[in-house]
């Protein structure tokens, strides 16, 4: 891992310690560490106000509701996707699956997870408002 000395503000905005300081100024190790490294590199302050932009920008981002239409649709698929799974058995093939239907099997999975993390999202975003 190299210094933060030689981080470009992309790449400082993308650091956890660097984060937990914009959003959480008044954490006293975190804000002495980031004073101290400021003293030492004088030449860096530029850089650490474009990367403290980048990270509240990005800190204010907030993805858009889903409509009922779209959560609807998404309890659909997820339902199609499940009655798919279903009505193949193990039983039912008479040699061992090829590849590509295990790949199927592990990308409608992927899409039924990724669907109920969405769902899980929207619904953690409306209760929290």
């Amino acid at each position: 891992m190299k210094p933060y000395s030689e981080y470009s503000a992309e790449e400082l905005a993308m650091e956890n310690l660097f984060i937990r300081w914009v959003r959480f100024p008044n954490d006293p190790p975190i804000r002495s560490f980031w004073e101290n490294w400021m003293i030492k590199y004088p030449n860096k302050i530029d850089t650490i106000d474009q990367a403290r932009k980048l990270v509240l920008i990005t800190s204010e981002w907030k993805p858009e509701a889903l409509s009922n239409q779209d959560v609807n649709s998404l309890w659909d698929r997820i339902r199609t996707s499940l009655e798919i799974i279903k009505e193949r058995e193990p039983g039912d093939f008479q040699q061992e699956p090829s590849p590509e239907i295990l790949k199927s099997n592990n990308i409608i999975l992927g899409v039924i997870s990724m669907a109920l993390i969405g769902i899980l999202c929207f619904i953690f975003l409306i209760f929290i408002k």
